[in-house]
């Protein structure tokens, strides 16, 4: 079977699975076959070995029965890298790239005379978040110190491979912890704390795209109104954070009002939302002041 014929049977077999069949079926094909777009079209004529094909053929069941492209990979682009990932780990968007940039900015902005800032990367899964931000700010600071925390055991098994594959700057420390929420941080506070928790209300899951069912639902059912973590890492956040800190996190579509209503009960100034490229709510920031916090 030849390039050109696969594509246009995967294509086919995919129409009604995805809206992007023949993104998908590119995406398995040039990694199966370790082709850049480029090559991709100069080698539809080409015969794909017959060890490639069955490779192929089980990653085209795998897309049939819904299971998204990332997880068949194993890995998914973010941001300026690409991470690994598994069935343990949140599939990272592109929309939580906009909380990435927005907490590198801040954060450089607010700290421009420091040497050293710290930041949480809390509900971690692949760490795409802190990794992300760390990287971009070992450019502008002499230290960066990193901590990736997460309650799944299997999910930080993804993150400490990411960790070891992409960061190779010298003046990034990283620590990972394994507990719920801030329970295992113990007295340590931060300059950021950043974290992409489960929000989706119990509900609406059983609802959502086949696809988005195989990732896993302690990343995604956020309890009765979606917003049981939030509300926790809210209220235990300030207690973590240095004075004029910030926590930023990502939200619902629609639940942008009420986290501000809540950052604000916790003690939060400067409360705000940021928008997603299609206009929604996607992101509610905070910081915390000296008066605010816990002793």
């Amino acid at each position: 079977m030849t390039v050109r014929e696969l594509y246009k049977s995967m294509c086919t077999a995919f129409e009604g699975v995805t809206d992007t069949p023949q993104i998908d079926a590119r995406a398995l094909i040039c990694h199966t076959l370790g082709l850049d777009y480029g090559r991709f079209m100069l080698c539809m004529n080409d015969t794909i070995p017959s060890e490639k094909l069955d490779i192929l053929q089980n990653h085209s069941d795998r897309r049939q029965s819904g299971e998204p492209v990332a997880y068949i990979l194993g890995e998914r682009g973010f941001y300026e890298c690409t991470f690994k990932v598994s069935k343990s780990t949140l599939i990272p968007r592109a929309d939580t790239e906009i909380l990435v940039e927005h907490a590198i900015s801040d954060i450089t902005a607010r700290m421009n005379d420091a040497d050293e800032v710290s930041i949480l990367d809390l509900c971690c899964g692949t760490g795409c978040i802190g990794i992300s931000v760390a990287k971009v700010l070992a450019r502008t600071f002499q230290k960066v110190n990193l901590t990736l925390s997460d309650l799944s055991c299997d999910a930080l098994e993804i993150c400490k491979e990411n960790v070891r594959n992409l960061i190779v700057e010298s003046n990034i420390s990283v620590t990972v912890l394994q507990g719920n929420l801030l329970e295992p941080i113990g007295s340590a506070r931060f300059d950021a704390i950043l974290s992409n928790p489960p929000y989706i209300a119990s509900a609406v899951v059983p609802t959502l795209e086949k696809q988005v069912l195989f990732e896993p639902m302690l990343a995604l059912d956020g309890g009765e109104d979606g917003l049981d973590l939030v509300k926790a890492i809210a209220k235990q956040a300030p207690s973590h954070l240095k004075e004029g800190s910030l926590l930023m996190m990502e939200i619902g579509y629609d639940q942008g009002a009420r986290t501000c209503e809540i950052l604000r009960e916790c003690g939060f100034e400067n409360v705000g939302i940021l928008k997603d490229y299609g206009d929604c709510d996607r992101v509610v920031k905070g910081h915390v002041f000296k008066d605010n916090r816990e002793a």
